[in-house]
């Protein structure tokens, strides 16, 4: 298996793609904890604008703490507020949060569900703006820099 460490990647958000590679992505997450996150994947990046990844990293994700449900934080729904923040970017459109690995994400490591073109070839126009093709629906994790 070959890995990539990904602890000092550009302070934007990043797509792992769940997918078999043989290329594993590893992320220290989880605020000061700095679990390491992997996943088996294809990294892809994600339009998002400055705004709404400075809104998504500033969630009120617990501290050393895995889950990022509202009975594990104790915080508001980080998921609806990661979902409205996707929604509301052509770029992000094709993600949500997956609501199944929710006590399973982390600050810095969200597990998302995908709905990208099943066609591989790419469109510049459309009503899709992601940046994969010919993944279909699948599963993977928004990353970026940890905070701790």
């Amino acid at each position: 298996m070959r890995i990539v460490l990904l602890w000092d990647m550009p302070d934007e958000i990043m797509l792992v793609v769940g997918y078999p590679s043989t290329v594993l992505y590893r992320n220290q997450v989880g605020g000061v904890v700095c679990y390491q996150g992997e996943l088996e994947g294809i990294l892809s990046p994600v339009d998002l604008s400055r705004d709404t990844i400075e809104r998504i990293q500033k969630c009120p994700y617990p501290q050393g703490r895995e889950g990022i449900t509202p009975e594990i934080a104790d915080t508001p729904e980080i998921a609806d507020t990661i979902d409205g923040l996707l929604a509301a970017a052509p770029g992000g459109q094709f993600l949500k949060v997956d609501r199944t690995r929710l006590d399973e994400s982390w600050e810095a490591w969200v597990y998302v569900s995908i709905d990208s073109p099943d066609s591989p070839i790419p469109t510049l126009f459309g009503p899709y703006f992601g940046s994969i093709f010919g993944f279909g629906a699948t599963h993977g994790v928004l990353t970026w820099l940890n905070s701790d």
